[in-house]
Formats: C-alpha cells, sequence, structure tokens
C-alpha cells in the first residue's frame, strides 16, 4: 500500500512549507481563477501526442469533422482536413462513432481510422471536482474504473505521469496537490492509470501557460510557487472579497517571518476532513 506522505525537497524554509499546503485540495481550482484573473482565458495551445476521445456524430459532414478534429487538437485546422477528405474522395467512407484518437496526428492519420469505424470499448465519464486533495481524486477514480488507488498512486510516482510545472522529479503524492486539473474527461474502460492522470496534469499545464504571468515574476514567485499560494487563498477564501485580504495576509506573514495559521492548512496537515481544533492550531506541525 502506497502511503500518503508529506512532500520533499530541498526548497528555501517558507517554500518547503508551503509545498505541503499543495494539498488544500483547491489548488486547481485557485490556478483556474488565477489564469483568469491574469486574462489568461481557456488553454489553446495543444501538446502533440496526447490520447483524445472524440465523438463523430451520424450525418456529419466533412467539414462537422474537421472541426471537431480541430477542436480535439487532432488536425491543425478544420479547412485542412476537410480539403484532404475532398481531394481523395473520401467523405462518404467516414464512419460516426466515438474514437481515442492522437493529438497532433494529423488528418490523413485521422481519415484512416475514421475509414476502419470505431472500435466497440465502453467510454465512461469521470467528473473531477474543485477542492479534492489528491488522495481523494484517486479514490474517486478508481471508483469509475478497475484500477485500484495504488495503480493510480504508481502511475505518479514511477515517472510513468510527468508535469513540467513541478521544480523536479515528484518524490511523494503531495507532490502532486494542484498539478491535476479538475474537470470533466471521457476515457475508454480499459484505459491505463498513467492515460488518465497524465491527460490531467497536461491541462493543467497547458491552463497555467495560457495566464499572463508578468505580474508573479515581477515579485520573484514562480508558477509553481504560485500555485501553492492560490490553493491557500482558494481553501480559506469564502467570498470572493476575501481573496485579496488573504493574499495579503499570506505574503505579510511569509516576509515578517511568523506562522500562516490558516484553517485549511492546518485541516490539511491534519490529513482529516473538518474544523481545525484548538489542539491543531496548538501543534508544531509545517502546515501551521
Amino acid at each position: 500500500m502506497i502511503e500518503y506522505e508529506k512532500p520533499s525537497g530541498g526548497f528555501p524554509v517558507w517554500l518547503g512549507i508551503l509545498i505541503g499546503l499543495l494539498g488544500l485540495a483547491v489548488v486547481a481550482w485557485g490556478a483556474t481563477r488565477l489564469a483568469e484573473s491574469f486574462g489568461g482565458g481557456p488553454a489553446t495551445t495543444i501538446v502533440a501526442g496526447q490520447s483524445v476521445i472524440v465523438d463523430i456524430e451520424s450525418g456529419s459532414s466533412a467539414e462537422d469533422i474537421g472541426n471537431v478534429l480541430a477542436d480535439a487538437g487532432v488536425v491543425e485546422r478544420a479547412s485542412q482536413f476537410e480539403s484532404y477528405v475532398k481531394a481523395n474522395g473520401l467523405g462518404f467512407s467516414l464512419q460516426a462513432g466515438t474514437y481515442e484518437l492522437t493529438t497532433g496526428m494529423g488528418s490523413e492519420a485521422a481519415v484512416e481510422i475514421l475509414r476502419q469505424g470505431p472500435e466497440l470499448k465502453d467510454v465512461y465519464t469521470v467528473k473531477i471536482r474543485e477542492g479534492l486533495w489528491v488522495s481523494e481524486i484517486l479514490q474517486f477514480l478508481s471508483e469509475q474504473s478497475p484500477h485500484s488507488v495504488d495503480a493510480y498512486a504508481t502511475a505518479l510516482l514511477d515517472g510513468s505521469v510527468v508535469s513540467p510545472l513541478f521544480p523536479g522529479t515528484p518524490g511523494s503524492l503531495a507532490d502532486w496537490e494542484g498539478l491535476l486539473f479538475p474537470a470533466n474527461y471521457e476515457f475508454f474502460e480499459d484505459a491505463a492509470p498513467a492515460t488518465v492522470l497524465q491527460k490531467m496534469a497536461t491541462e493543467m499545464q497547458l491552463r497555467v501557460e495560457a495566464a499572463e504571468w508578468n505580474r508573479m515574476e515581477e515579485l520573484g514567485v514562480t508558477q509553481y510557487e504560485t500555485l501553492i499560494i492560490a490553493s491557500i487563498i482558494e481553501a480559506e477564501a469564502k467570498l470572493d472579497p476575501d481573496r485579496p485580504i488573504i493574499s495579503s495576509v499570506i505574503y505579510n506573514r511569509l516576509r515578517e517571518g511568523i506562522l500562516l495559521q490558516i484553517d485549511a492548512m492546518l485541516v490539511y496537515g491534519r490529513g482529516e476532513r473538518g474544523i481545525p481544533t484548538n489542539a491543531d492550531k496548538q501543534s508544531s506541525s509545517p502546515y501551521n
């Protein structure tokens, strides 16, 4: 059984403390808000080589299919796909159905698969909501698929899943907090744990890359550190007006080198949901 460990790494003292705070569960949601607040909006960049599920409806024209494939990142432009299909007289040979394709594979490769028809495999949808710790995400995934929590945890820790957002090699599950984007995903029932988790990690990477980071760079804060701070803010804030106040408190306390003493951090440090107790607040936990 792989246990949920506190993160490790040779970072500055204040960052070493904050790494544990990544588990505040809503890092991903915080990063989403962060991207929106910086004017980044939804990601548009496509990473080639990623598995993607696409649905081709019955009666779709070459133009319709091209739009679906372009939106999924399978082809660069819908018009290219449409032109290729028409130039080769293949419009009537493309079959409707659910397909597992690869981003960046191009029109020719996609057409060949669509001509063969879909594989008869079940597709399942997972809805990862904002605010889950990594341990909770893995538990949820195991309940929606034939794979165990350990299988998902192993994929995160054996190098099968990568994220350029983490400064180094993740050594514990806690290092993955905030790096798996919460959203709705579709996978074939036989999708490997690494395939599922890499999709989530890549989506987070794209969202972060779409954000405007000039302001954070001026403050000398890295993307990873910003994800950590965003997680604290989102975990603690109850209302939108609370966020700038909490942000100021965090930065001021870090600058002064005093305890952060944020309830959401104490809850994560305890490893159990609920309201922090006086004992939690008096503890010597690095999350205090």
